[in-house]
């Protein structure tokens, strides 16, 4: 099983997905508002939209880039897996929508960086909900595990 503090070495971009109007959704985007501008990786917050932040990846010229985002697979909500690009890209987990899969395909083609994507069990992604209790506490778990991280010397 892959290890986060294990692939935390180079220049990591941290690219945060999600939508904080549909609940676990916004996972992602939690957990940058809590690390940007704390740790020494660059942490991008692409919302729903990460095809528009193509350029300043491509600039950053990442050695690791890891997709923050809502995931569904077996386990309970909160939960943390971290998958390979290609994982995705093969179907063998699932996202709420297509494009961190075509995402992934484009900077594959166009990067040399290794691509991961850090998934968080949602409990509900239903409109007008808030984060749930587990996914929330695993925002603070994640934020500790990156901050920490971030100020080890390696």
């Amino acid at each position: 099983m892959l290890n986060l503090k294990d692939i935390l070495k180079g220049r990591v971009l941290i690219l945060c997905l999600g939508n904080l109007d549909r609940g676990d959704d916004g996972v992602g985007i939690r957990l940058s508002t809590a690390i940007k501008g704390k740790v020494k990786y660059e942490v991008i917050d692409a919302g729903v939209t990460p095809e528009n932040h193509i350029g300043v990846i491509n600039k950053s010229n990442p050695d690791t880039i890891i997709i923050v985002d809502a995931i569904h697979f077996e386990g309970k909500a909160g939960d943390i897996r971290l998958f390979r690009g290609e994982d995705l890209r093969s179907g063998q987990i699932s996202t709420h929508n297509v494009s961190p899969k075509l995402l992934i395909e484009y900077l594959t083609s166009s990067i040399k960086a290794a691509i991961y994507i850090l998934g968080i069990k949602p409990k509900s992604n239903k409109f007008g909900e808030a984060l749930s209790e587990e996914v929330t506490k695993t925002v603070k778990e994640l934020e500790d595990l990156f901050l920490h991280a971030s100020h080890s010397v390696v």
